[in-house]
């Protein structure tokens, strides 16, 4: 909005635009200029209203009907400006046909501007900001939210111009944040009608993010005290690390920064890490949602787990919010496994930094987690070195007690071995004495017993010798007898065999009947009527053919006769 309207409490011209560089040189030129620092716009003299003009209207300032009046001559220094603001008080609208819907804006947005102050601290939560803050001018929303209740109970239109955006973002630049939906705001702002579309709205011109940041660090506090309220602010934190922790679960963007410096940082280690990524977003209106889906997703399959990291890359402070929830910081409170969180922000902590173990960046948490199978690999190694040299200690103390009982037992045996020897010495002498007798006794013994051996010998030598030539001619006799009747068997088969033998049996009279394909005919079958049969005899073979076939009764009882 570019306008120059007279004011009468001041009696002097306003000059109201929007931040402009170039408005605001052209301003500075006008002589007689003031800025009026609390309600946040210029003004000059009416003398300078010429001036002022062909300046300003070039730019496209739209002059009120009080500095048109100066401008064309119709009215004249204050007094004539006053008589205008009394005719245009009076009763002449009444005799006019109507308002035009331009006047009527342009008194509304009077009225509401002379009855605000000049500028106000507005305070409220900004919606509809990320989806127009590409445009060079943004129109948004500021509402005002009941405690415990998400459905705004008011709302109001505001924008914030091009000439005034990069000086305004960059206010929240400076506090390491963004303006982002969601954000809790106190903007300086003025009021304003848009004529043209009879629309009201406040126009923001400053901002104060102190207040912003002040509002989340206060909303952390309300997540963390009801945490506490039910006691469950270190049931997370409390949970040990797992030792060794190789199995890891991952909530995270997936192809982020976050997560391509995770698995580099584990591979790099040369530990044999598992690692399960489940991808979230990690900011914006989906992040909630998808995090608490997740979180699910592990705490039904916690016993495949070891530890679950929620991790994301760097960014602002207003894009901790994501992480600032109480159905969020509940779920990782009750979590079973133990939550490592990284979010890559190195000034400021989350609710979930404070309810779960808390590394600044993703590189960090994977360092950590790297570190704790380090350390526990170095303390498996210190424990096999402490085996090793706890055995070689064992070893060299029972060599060494060998040693020692070794010694103990060559000298004992040594000392025994003398004292035997001694006491075999002295019986020596007296079982020498005593063994010469012996001997005397048992020499005459032996001889007797000797000649009695030897003419035993004798005697027990012919009667095995007798018995010996018995048995020989059993055996003989025996021998003889199996020999002369196994050679009577031998006869008898080979006279069966001979007489089995077909040239035999056609010698007797009889013949051998075949068919054509020279398989025996032993049957009357009628079937072989007009074939070909040969009939071998005893000198010689007859072809023939068969003319009839008959059974002959008496051949099968004659037959079943010789069976039976």
């Amino acid at each position: 909005m570019k306008r120059l309207e007279w004011l009468a409490d001041l009696g002097r011209i306003v000059i109201r635009f929007s931040y402009d560089p170039m408005l605001l040189e052209a301003v500075k030129s006008i002589p007689g200029r003031r800025w009026h620092r609390d309600q946040k716009f210029w003004s000059i003299p009416i003398e300078s209203v010429g001036e002022a003009a062909t300046l300003l209207l070039p730019l496209g300032f739209d002059p009120s009907s009080e500095v048109e009046g100066l401008l064309n001559g119709d009215v004249e220094g204050l007094a004539g400006l006053a008589q205008l603001v009394a005719e245009n008080s009076g009763d002449s609208e009444a005799k006019d046909d109507g308002w035009s819907v331009t006047r009527l804006n342009e008194t509304v947005r009077d009225a509401v501007i002379r009855s605000v102050p000049e500028t106000v601290w507005l305070v409220g939560e900004v919606l509809e900001f990320d989806r127009n803050r590409h445009r060079d001018h943004v129109f948004f929303r500021i509402v005002e939210k009941t405690e415990g209740d998400d459905t705004p109970c008011a709302t109001v239109s505001a924008v914030l111009f091009r000439g005034d955006r990069d000086r305004v973002l960059s206010r929240f630049e400076d506090a390491e944040t963004e303006l982002v939906d969601g954000l809790q705001v106190r903007v300086q702002v003025r009021v304003d009608l848009y004529v043209q579309g009879g629309s009201y709205q406040v126009v923001v011109e400053d901002i104060d993010p102190s207040y912003t940041l002040g509002e989340i660090a206060r909303r952390r506090e309300r997540i963390l005290a009801e945490v506490r309220k039910q006691g469950l602010h270190e049931r997370n934190l409390s949970l040990p690390f797992p030792k060794p922790a190789l199995r890891v679960g991952v909530l995270t963007s997936p192809g982020s920064d976050a997560w391509k410096d995770l698995i580099e940082e584990l591979r790099q280690s040369g530990f044999a890490f598992d690692v399960t990524l489940h991808g979230v977003h990690v900011q914006g209106d989906r992040a909630e949602t998808e995090l608490l889906a997740g979180l699910s997703y592990f705490h039904e399959r916690a016993a495949r787990f070891d530890v679950l990291l929620l991790i994301r890359g760097g960014g602002s402070r207003a894009d901790l919010m994501a992480f600032d929830s109480l159905p969020l910081a509940l779920a990782v409170a009750k979590h079973p496994l133990k939550i490592v969180v990284g979010v890559g922000h190195q000034a400021d902590r989350s609710v979930l930094d404070e309810i779960a173990h808390s590394e600044k960046t993703p590189t960090a948490a994977a360092q950590h987690l790297v570190r704790l199978v380090s350390e526990y690999w170095q303390g498996v190694r210190g424990q096999v070195a402490r085996i090793m040299v706890g055995a070689a200690h064992s070893i060299h103390t029972s060599r060494l007690d060998l040693q020692r009982l070794h010694a103990l037992i060559i000298g004992a045996s040594e000392l025994a071995l003398l004292e035997r020897r001694r006491a075999l010495q002295a019986r020596g002498g007296s079982l020498a004495a005593c063994a010469a007798g012996h001997i005397g006794e048992a020499r005459g013994v032996h001889w007797a017993l000797r000649r009695g051996l030897h003419s035993g010998s004798l005697r027990m030598l012919e009667r095995a010798r007798s018995h010996q030539v018995q048995q020989q001619q059993s055996l003989l006799g025996g021998a003889r007898g199996c020999l002369r009747r196994e050679g009577e068997r031998q006869q008898a088969r080979k006279a069966r065999v001979q007489g089995a033998d077909p040239s035999t049996i056609l010698s007797r009279g009889f013949a051998w009947v075949k068919d054509e394909s020279g398989r025996t005919i032993s049957t009357a079958d009628a079937s072989l009527k007009g074939s070909k049969i040969e009939v071998r005899l005893r000198d010689g073979v007859l072809d023939a053919r068969v003319e009839a076939a008959r059974i002959d009764p008496s051949a099968g009882l004659s037959s079943r006769e010789n069976d039976g």
